[in-house]
């Protein structure tokens, strides 16, 4: 028998697979009836070098190829999906707002719940109060739950500060806290995260954002994305319209939090304005979707919060899909509700809207992975891109639907290396 080299950590070999789920990428996120192919490969196995996927295919042509000089881990029994990537979550905040869900599961509103001192502002006011060590000990939890949950890549956003120095500053804390974690961060501005309760009008504020927040972050370049909430009481679609050009300007991706509590206009808005991806869209009506038709703006929407936030309505994902829309599919982890798992997240977007277990896998990477501008490098079990494996008890990711609540994540690897379990 050969002797492995364990100096080359990120050289790896993964076989046995009783599902390798290859999702081959041919260059653009999946729409229509491309949403669902997932290249499932029966005893397959990927190679990684220095990183990097050099080799993919049944075992016996993957260890031909690339050798079994190397360190291995037989997946007999398992399904290999590529690294799965969350495209939206709020992990930087302090304090702890359980007790509204209880309030809305008693019949309470919204407004009534604000009225109590509850709502986002009284997270952006905890926020502000609390230390950097709090709130870096505070996300770092977060990650470690999330890593847990089988992801690779995260996407991370401010907006729980609202002036130029607490965004800032939570940016830094996330930018710090992403050093301590495995997983790749995408760190997205969220200035315009909702209408401040403490003096300006919506439209000064975004002037603010556009004058002031949104300048200094791109000079400091500490994030990847700015990201714009378009709803009727924070930000009107004509003020998002104003967000989304000034970003343009300055040539930084954009993202809107769109249609998340009424119908607000913002798909439009945010396909008009040019936004990679629009987030939530649960009250986006079925005339705007079918007059706008196929995008290349992605769809990511987010079935756990809307059954958190008790919703009347839901998104229509499947006609986003076979309207020609890429959709991708998060969590929302948030101050509201802390969700982690993207495995149970597939599983509820199968349940709630209506997708095949295919179409949600491919929503939970390769467009998700689109939907934060990395999908050229991960995203799919394809030559080339990065060693991000997502390592999951079931013979095939069918079950990822049907097993709803086990734990089901064996073993993440991050650019060939083993990072959880640790």
């Amino acid at each position: 028998m050969p002797t492995v080299n364990d100096n080359k950590m990120s050289d790896l070999n993964v076989i046995c697979a009783d599902s390798l789920v290859q999702i081959c990428d041919s260059g653009t996120p999946r729409s229509g009836r491309h949403q669902g192919e997932l290249n499932i490969i029966e005893d397959g196995a990927v190679a990684i070098r220095e990183g990097k996927i050099v080799s993919v295919g049944t075992t016996e042509k993957v260890l031909d190829e690339a050798g079994e000089c190397f360190r291995t881990l037989n997946a007999q029994g398992c399904s290999v999906l590529p690294g799965l990537v969350e495209a939206h979550s709020h992990p930087v905040f302090a304090g702890n707002r359980h007790w509204e869900y209880v309030r809305r599961l008693q019949g309470k509103s919204g407004e009534s719940i604000r009225s109590e001192g509850g709502g986002i502002w009284s997270t952006i006011v905890n926020t502000r109060a609390a230390d950097d060590p709090e709130l870096e000990a505070n996300t770092l939890q977060a990650f470690s739950s999330i890593l847990a949950g089988g992801v690779t890549t995260l996407e991370v956003k401010s907006g729980y500060g609202l002036t130029t120095a607490e965004e800032l500053r939570l940016l830094r804390i996330l930018k710090q806290a992403s050093q301590k974690t495995p997983m790749d961060i995408v760190f997205t501005f969220l200035g315009a995260h909702i209408a401040p309760q403490d003096g300006p009008t919506p439209d000064q504020f975004a002037d603010l954002v556009m004058e002031e927040m949104l300048p200094e972050v791109a000079r400091q370049g500490i994030a990847d994305f700015h990201d714009i909430t378009c709803e009727i009481g924070d930000f009107s679609p004509e003020t998002a319209a104003r967000l989304l050009a000034a970003s343009r300007r300055i040539n930084m991706p954009t993202r809107v939090h769109a249609d998340a509590s009424t119908h607000s206009y913002g798909w439009r808005t945010a396909v008009e304005g040019g936004a990679v991806a629009a987030d939530h869209l649960t009250y986006t009506p079925d005339t705007e979707i079918i007059d706008i038709g196929a995008t290349r703006t992605i769809a990511v929407l987010l079935p756990l919060a809307e059954q958190f936030y008790l919703d009347q309505v839901k998104a229509n994902g499947r006609l986003f899909i076979e309207t020609g829309v890429p959709v991708a599919i998060a969590t929302d982890y948030c101050s509201s509700f802390q969700a982690t798992s993207i495995t149970l997240t597939i599983a509820m977007a199968c349940s709630w809207f209506g997708l095949t277990p295919a179409e949600a896998i491919v929503g939970a990477t390769l467009n998700s992975a689109y939907a934060l501008g990395r999908g050229q490098d991960r995203g799919s079990l394809d030559v080339g891109k990065r060693g991000d494996l997502t390592i999951l008890r079931c013979s095939h990711p069918n079950e990822i639907a049907t097993r709803i609540g086990a734990s089901m994540v064996r073993q993440v690897v991050s650019c060939g290396k083993v990072v959880y379990p640790r």
